[in-house]
């Protein structure tokens, strides 16, 4: 290994072509990173199987390339070929004037006046599952695997605000082991030297095809009995797939104002694969988190009972700002997306003094950034007085759970309203805690944030008397 650092910026190259580095990253993405900022400061240039990559670990740096000069990068055309080998052509795969349409039709439907529409259907899933799942009588506790738990909470919400379908233990069990095999498949090809076509035999083909069919299969069942059966009008607006059919473009620059029924159908799957993963990640540090610091609870309980309200509604969760904070500050230790935001560079730009030549593969490293100190006193450190009112400013692009730019997530608002919802009704109705000695797993990343052990906690039913809640 040669380098050569000059004013915090570093060349590096690892054995033959870099194998070595790449072997590296995929074995230990976190680790991989940590270590290049470490050696290198704020700006890390690799050359790996003669392709040039650059991780840029500066928050100022990152809004450059995300906002600032975000015409001057586009996103990784090869990821965007493997997800759509499963996914389809949706708002996540497609680029240029077909991902600009289908943005512009279907952001209303995300939008936080549309989310407040679909709380009703959240929340009863939210109340289905976790009657089902966890102790129904009071002072009764049982352990439980929490990412289970979680994952079987928000396929929940995703089947119930998308088709307005209420689902099973089995069925779920079914829908998110194909999603996560879908996806970590996916992760797999990323290191590849190549996409293979799609007649070649290659390993984990069989188990991809066999998964994606699972889901083709569900969506196509559910999108075909809607359009074959509209619903009433009073029904009709109700669900995330009626919104889909109704949404229109009132000034279209180019193609349909409408989506298509494949396009539709991409985007349901789109929903399953990016929807559930993340928020059940994020609520499964949540909860080990809630266990850890029983005081954090404690306040959580003294805020809602100040407010007096069901957190079954936009306003009052809106008005729950400490609740907020817990979860934004678990997705700051243990941020759910910690695959790398990437960026092409599509033409030379200069990022702060950093010359980036075209074709170069910009990297933003998620974790790395929650866990600056520079943007974080203590970064380590579970503190969810960071986003309270009054608290100090955190530098931009320095917290990117959604990331941000023209790209940024587009179910911030859906995925932030599910997770509080389910964060107030486990609070609510819940005493948490680890068991006698134990301690919270350590991070892997598997698509998504996941413990390295199984994650479990002790759930004990309580009198769910805080405010006034209909949800006993």
């Amino acid at each position: 290994m040669t380098t050569k650092p000059t004013a915090g910026v570093s060349a590096i190259r690892s054995g033959p072509m870099g194998l070595s580095l790449l072997a590296d990253i995929q074995k230990d993405p976190l680790g991989a990173a940590g270590r290049l900022h470490g050696c290198f400061g704020d700006v890390a240039r690799l050359t790996i199987l003669f392709r040039r990559i650059y991780y840029f670990f500066d928050p100022e740096a990152v809004r450059q390339i995300l906002v600032g000069h975000h015409a001057d990068f586009a996103r990784e055309t090869r990821l965007l070929r493997i997800l759509e080998s499963f996914q389809g052509r949706n708002v996540l795969t497609s680029e240029g004037q077909d991902w600009e349409r289908q943005r512009r039709i279907l952001a209303p439907g995300f939008s936080p006046k549309r989310v407040a529409g679909y709380v009703e259907l959240m929340d009863a899933a939210i109340n289905d599952s976790v009657r089902e799942e966890l102790p129904a009588l009071i002072g009764q506790s049982a352990v439980v695997d929490v990412d289970f738990l979680t994952t079987r909470v928000t396929m929940d919400v995703i089947l119930r605000t998308l088709f307005s379908h209420v689902t099973t233990r089995e069925e779920t069990s079914r829908i998110s082991t194909a999603i996560r095999t879908l996806t970590r498949q996916s992760m797999r090809e990323v290191f590849w030297p190549f996409i293979p076509p799609k007649w070649l035999p290659y390993p984990g083909r069989a188990a991809k095809l066999k998964s994606r069919q699972v889901i083709h299969s569900l969506i196509a069942s559910q999108v075909d009995a809607r359009t074959r059966a509209p619903r009433s009008a009073d029904a009709a607006g109700q669900d995330v797939l009626d919104m889909m059919l109704a949404a229109r473009d009132d000034n279209p620059t180019t193609g349909s104002a409408t989506l298509s029924s494949q396009e539709i159908h991409d985007n349901c799957f789109l929903l399953f694969s990016a929807g559930f993963d993340t928020a059940s990640s994020a609520l499964t540090w949540w909860i080990g988190l809630m266990a850890k610091y029983p005081s954090v609870v404690d306040q959580l309980r003294a805020e809602m009972c100040s407010e007096g309200v069901t957190p079954s509604s936009m306003e009052a969760v809106a008005r729950l700002p400490y609740l907020n904070a817990t979860i934004k500050e678990a997705m700051r230790l243990y941020p759910p997306s910690t695959a790398l935001i990437t960026r092409v560079a599509l033409r030379d730009v200069v990022i702060g003094e950093t010359p980036v030549p075209k074709g170069t593969l910009a990297i933003v490293p998620i974790w790395q950034l929650h866990h600056d100190h520079r943007s974080f006193a203590e970064p380590g450190e579970f503190r969810p007085g960071r986003f309270m009112p009054g608290a100090p400013e955190i530098p931009r692009s320095a917290y990117l759970p959604f990331g941000a730019g023209p790209h940024f997530c587009l179910g911030q608002h859906f995925a932030s309203m599910e997770m509080a919802l389910i964060a107030a009704h486990i609070v609510r109705n819940f005493d948490l805690s680890l068991e006698p000695g134990a301690v919270l797993p350590e991070p892997v990343v598997d698509i998504a944030l996941k413990p390295k052990t199984t994650l479990r906690v002790r759930f004990t039913r309580r009198q769910g008397d805080i405010g006034a809640s209909r949800v006993q």
